[in-house]
């Protein structure tokens, strides 16, 4: 029998008999898919209980008698089930669904504003245009990410997946003002999670860190009010062993403990509030080997470094290792940052500068590029960090003061001391003393005298008098040896005390 082209209606045959049916048939086609309209799509089975004229786009899983029309239009009609064979193009409206449907030769897909799937699609910009490198680019004031419950078939969870493709690519969430960076968080340029801030998108700091490995956080430019530890030994020039009482200092002479005038010398004090006043060049050289320790890092190497001091009355250049920069002047604390080069492993000399009288406080040098609050060290503490450099050796007090040990003679010219120290020196010192002679009775000035009971064992000495160590100080003590040019007179083997003059002392120096 003939049919339309397009809707395949049966067509009326020249002198047909029974014409009414073939028409009949062809009027029921017409109110079938004209204004397409189907109560479900995907229905593999047809309803228990179907009204007339009620229309199903037939499932892939067709079953009944439905078996064999996958992709179908189902039409209910005058009590059994009729078949119509979309073509192309056809529109069918879902009433289950509120959306429609066209028919592409093959399968009805989502048509219009509400699509069912999208795939491979190159660029999709909402409310913007997407280019080649935001190939998705929105332009919206909210945007909402809701688990799809078990209810609905879903799990109740929600997981944000990012993905790179290798360690040192970035994998990072960027946070921008005017298109100009801020903040970013993420893996970036490594497998270690970080959150990164900058003032102006081109330089970035580190502000914490978290290690894949072992899940250690660290806070590169340290933490709001938790402040980091000073590298620097005395930063506050409390301790005095040297009992510098304030002035000129001619280059490489040390002062306050750990602290000695740079190349063209300097003129250093410190008043009763710990204010410090520098004209010229004054330096420290950071014992590596210990400081670095204590932060568990075997070197300052390719690390950041940051100097700071409180109310700079005047500008103070510094060096720090082997790079220069300027704490500026101002009141609060006043910093310079700067990051060693990575074959500066050694110790790391800080030197301040300042060509004009300047006045500061509460000296810092910490690890990081970011300055933190001062914390200071108790003085005892401080006084036993100097020691491993430098060591006055104790004496007690009296018409004399007597050196706090015994000593004995061990040849015709010497005398040998064994000496505890109360803190082990950092290498072997070198003998420091105030350049004293020798007297057999009653010492003053820079004169020492070895007495037993208050009754001189030896007279005077005519000759030269050198001391030396004759054990290491890595131990808690060592032997000064006293060696007179001639020999001295009293009995072999006497033991007595060293008494020193007023202005006498013996220290131990181990600077690094």
């Amino acid at each position: 029998m003939p049919s339309t082209p397009h809707l395949a209606l049966p067509l009326i045959a020249a002198a047909q008999a029974q014409k009414h049916v073939t028409h009949n048939e062809a009027l029921a086609s017409l109110d079938a898919l004209v204004q397409l309209a189907v109560k479900e799509r995907g229905r593999n089975a047809p309803p228990a209980s179907p009204a007339e004229g009620d229309r199903y786009l037939v499932g892939p899983g067709a079953t009944g008698a439905f078996v064999g029309r996958a992709g179908d239009i189902a039409l209910f009609d005058l009590g059994a089930w009729r078949f119509l064979t979309p073509r192309a193009g056809w529109l069918a409206y879902v009433e289950a669904e509120d959306l429609l449907v066209l028919f592409d030769g093959a399968e009805w897909e989502v048509s219009g504003a509400l699509p069912e799937e999208i795939h491979n699609l190159q660029r999709l910009g909402l409310g913007t245009i997407a280019d080649g490198m935001n190939r998705f680019s929105a332009k919206l004031n909210a945007a909402l990410f809701a688990a799809l419950p078990e209810a609905e078939g879903g799990t109740g969870d929600l997981r944000f997946v990012l993905n790179k493709s290798t360690e040192a690519d970035v994998l990072s969430q960027l946070y921008q003002r005017g298109f100009s960076g801020r903040a970013e968080t993420g893996l970036i340029g490594s497998d270690d999670f970080a959150i990164r801030v900058s003032p102006d998108g081109s330089e970035w700091r580190d502000a914490l860190r978290i290690d894949r490995a072992s899940g250690v956080v660290s806070f590169p430019c340290g933490v709001a009010d938790v402040p980091r530890p000073n590298l620097l030994v005395n930063a506050g020039f409390v301790v005095n062993q040297r009992r510098f009482a304030g002035g000129a200092l001619a280059a490489g002479s040390y002062a306050f403990d750990r602290w000695r005038a740079g190349p063209v010398g300097c003129s250093l004090g410190r008043a009763t509030d710990g204010t410090i006043s520098l004209s010229g060049a004054v330096e420290q050289v950071v014992d590596v080997a210990h400081a670095a320790a204590e932060l568990g890092m075997a070197s300052f190497a390719g690390a950041p470094l940051t100097l700071s001091v409180e109310n700079p009355s005047a500008p103070l250049s510094v060096l720090i290792g082997t790079k220069a920069a300027t704490i500026p002047a101002g009141s609060g604390r006043r910093a310079a940052s700067v990051t060693l080069d990575a074959s500066e492993t050694g110790n790391v000399l800080v030197r301040l500068h300042s060509a004009e009288t300047c006045l500061f406080r509460r000296l810092k040098l910490e690890l990081g590029s970011h300055a933190t609050i001062w914390a200071g060290t108790p003085i005892e503490i401080e006084e036993f960090r100097c020691r491993r450099t430098f060591q006055r050796l104790p004496v007690s007090g009296g018409t004399t003061a007597v050196l706090l040990t015994l000593g004995q003679r061990s040849a015709s010219n010497i005398i040998d001391l064994p000496v505890t120290l109360p803190v082990p020196m950092r290498a072997d010192p070198v003998l420091v003393t105030s350049g004293f002679t020798w007297l057999n009775n009653s010492p003053t000035g820079n004169q020492v005298g070895f007495y037993n009971n208050s009754a001189a064992n030896w007279s005077s000495l005519s000759g030269a008098l050198t001391v030396t160590t004759l054990t290491s100080p890595g131990a808690s003590g060592l032997v000064l040896r006293f060696q007179a040019g001639t020999s001295f007179t009293g009995v072999a083997g006497a033991v007595g005390y060293l008494h020193l003059g007023s202005q006498a002392f013996i220290a131990l120096q181990a600077e690094p």
